[in-house]
């Protein structure tokens, strides 16, 4: 598992990065080397097809999230683990919401970073076991509100957009390929990116998450009459009763 990884570490502070260096590489990673930004990373594709994976590490939290955005916008398949001093699940909820796939604590023992790192490779989110215990501890049912962080946290693009103007009139994937005059096989990949972008599980989620952002249903150029549609596809009316109000989905 660990050969189909290249790992680049992002880190200002020399001594720490080369420190991660040696604990990844000493475990059989490929590390590709240490970088001051994640623009310093010579992104492309890797002559063994393995994938690339980021740890971003800082003195702040805030600028460490600031790296995050830049990694996720440079290198959007990336896998990416942020590394840093705080266990708040306020700090690590926001992590998240940049596209990180794991977040990794300053005081994790040298022996669990590369299982840690494992796990992120094969697709598990990681967090640290301080914010489980916080979790427990909670005496009110635990909330996703679909109008938590900003339309340009997440790094939506314009067709995107126009996808999610369809999502909110409720259209089935065959219009909105009609509409916007693209293939169904690339409706399909923007909605999955779309769903992954927000952090949301089905298309109403990210529907009411679009609404409450301030998006409408009204698409850019005139959409296309129900009788131009193929005979099996016709418009479902959700427009019409979907409530542009915010709303919060548990």
């Amino acid at each position: 598992m660990s050969q189909e990884l290249i790992i680049s570490i992002v880190n200002r502070n020399e001594i720490e990065g080369e420190g991660l260096r040696r604990i990844l590489t000493d475990t059989s990673f490929h590390v590709a080397g240490v970088f001051k930004t994640p623009a310093d990373i010579p992104f492309g594709d890797d002559a063994h097809g393995r994938r690339p994976l980021l740890i971003i590490v800082s003195s702040t939290d805030d600028a460490t999230l600031t790296m995050c955005r830049q990694a996720r916008a440079a290198a959007p398949d990336a896998l990416i683990v942020m590394m840093g001093y705080s266990c708040d699940s306020t700090v690590i909820a926001k992590a998240f919401r940049t596209g990180v796939d794991g977040y990794v604590s300053k005081d994790t023992r040298c022996a669990c970073l590369p299982e840690m790192i494992r796990l992120v490779a094969v697709g598990e989110k990681l967090i640290p076991s301080e914010v489980v215990f916080d979790l427990v501890s909670l005496e009110t049912p635990i909330r996703w509100d679909v109008g938590d962080g900003r339309l340009e946290d997440v790094n939506i693009s314009d067709r995107e957009i126009e996808i999610l103007r369809g999502l909110i009139r409720g259209d089935p994937n065959k219009v909105i390929s009609r509409t916007l005059n693209i293939t169904l096989a690339t409706v399909k990949v923007h909605v999955k990116s779309i769903l992954r972008k927000l952090h949301v599980v089905n298309r109403t989620q990210a529907a009411i998450w679009a609404i409450n952002h301030g998006l409408t249903g009204n698409y850019p150029s005139a959409a296309v009459r129900e009788e131009e549609l193929p005979k099996d596809v016709k418009l479902n009316g959700f427009a019409q009763t979907f409530l542009p109000a915010p709303a919060t989905v548990m």
